[in-house]
């Protein structure tokens, strides 16, 4: 296996809209940190597939399809498009159900893509891959429960390795990157960016992506809203993490396409829908209230639109050198992030999920799920995210088939 990196700055453009926060009033002012997308490749002499990671608040499907169809013209016939869901970003059309990308965005996003996949593909060189998970406590915690008791953060990395030395890491953190406030107008990668910044070194590159975040932020554990607190909390996920052994033993796994299964979820039913017209519930946290408030506004506006088509998107697996990646196109529940984990570990073995990965569907509620703003802002009946998980897991041990039988056989 050959594996490249490649990145490219996103450009914004001052006064046009930020997407991520309801309360938001402000266009885009000036650049904290400048938006970055990162590509990795992967390839050998039958495929190369190529997971590209934008600091946007979400990735469309009409977007990821131009991108998609902009990469094969470049030697990538496979790609997935994941945000890194920074609420510091210029606003990409993210509505629960998915929307449409401004044009302006999705072309200087299409135009970023192909310049690091450019570079990506050129820095490609043999090297092998291991899955390593770190538990960080203090980073974060579920945002809609007043006074959550601490909890350990579990981070994943796909550690990418020549000989003895690691190149590469492609860091998940299921945490919302949330630590700069509504008030903030200038575009920021926010703790995704500080988490990168915290494991940089000369001599390897750093992606972070954005997994099963959909109830974790660092509401209660943020000491600030600024760029200090970006880069106190990205430092204690580097100081935590410890890379694995290199992998030993044969070569790595042939580079297969990666396996999508569509899967199609009931919109909110008329009794979800009518909770819209109840009143908020009383909680002490001002925050949570307001949320709540903002919450029930957008479950009484799908009121009105009473969709009654199902929703149909993609869940896709890939297997990469014995590491397999799960993409949602939507905000997981940490909980069912580790279900999916969980269910397909045994066949897949290390498993690694991505949210917010080629498309942009909303909140995927379970069943069980208490009501918060996630269940009032998502456009999907309860239980969705137990449909998910199904699908995910059937998806993940499907992409390990080919390496179990070689396994099996040998």
């Amino acid at each position: 296996m050959r594996v490249g990196h490649g990145t490219a700055r996103l450009t914004v453009v001052p006064g046009e809209p930020m997407g991520g926060y309801v309360d938001r009033s402000q266009g885009v002012q000036d650049v904290l940190d400048p938006l970055e997308v990162h590509v990795v490749t992967f390839a050998d002499d039958g495929h190369r597939f190529a997971l590209v990671v934008v600091d946007l608040i979400c990735v469309n499907a009409d977007v990821v399809e131009r991108i998609r169809a902009a990469l094969r013209d470049v030697g990538v016939p496979s790609c997935w498009v994941a945000a890194t869901h920074t609420h510091a970003s210029p606003e990409a059309g993210c509505a629960p159900g998915g929307g449409v990308t401004p044009r302006h965005v999705g072309d200087r996003l299409v135009a970023a893509s192909l310049a690091a996949t450019s570079r990506a593909v050129a820095a490609e060189r043999p090297a092998r891959l291991a899955a390593t998970r770190t538990l960080v406590s203090g980073l974060a915690g579920r945002r809609n429960v007043v006074d959550p008791p601490p909890m350990d953060i579990p981070v994943d990395t796909i550690v990418v390795t020549v000989g003895t030395d690691v190149v590469g890491l492609v860091v998940v953190s299921p945490v919302h990157p949330t630590i700069l406030p509504a008030a903030n107008n200038h575009v920021s990668a926010d703790l995704t960016g500080g988490i990168r910044r915290a494991l940089a070194a000369p001599d390897r590159w750093v992606v972070v992506a954005t997994g099963a975040a959909g109830d974790i932020s660092t509401r209660h554990t943020r000491q600030g809203h600024g760029p200090p607190e970006v880069d106190r909390l990205g430092v204690r996920v580097a100081d935590r993490f410890v890379p694995p052994p290199a992998p030993v033993g044969g070569p790595a796994a042939p580079v297969r396409p990666p396996v999508s299964r569509s899967v199609r979820l009931r919109p909110k039913q008329p009794a979800e829908l009518d909770a819209s017209a109840r009143p908020v519930p009383q909680v002490r946290d001002e925050r949570i209230h307001r949320v709540l408030h903002q919450g029930l506004r957008i479950a009484r506006e799908q009121a009105v639109r009473q969709r009654r088509e199902p929703y149909e998107v993609e869940i896709a697996a890939v297997d990469l050198d014995g590491v397999t990646v799960v993409g949602v196109p939507g905000e997981l529940f940490l909980e069912l992030g580790e279900a999916i984990r969980a269910g397909a570990t045994d066949r897949a073995g290390d498993v690694v999920v991505l949210g917010y990965t080629n498309g942009y569907l909303g909140y995927l509620p379970a069943r069980d799920t208490p009501p918060c703003y996630e269940t009032f802002a998502s456009p999907v009946s309860a239980g969705s995210g137990e449909i998910v998980v199904e699908t995910a897991v059937e998806a993940a041990v499907e992409a390990a088939r080919d390496r179990r039988s070689r396994r099996n056989s040998a």
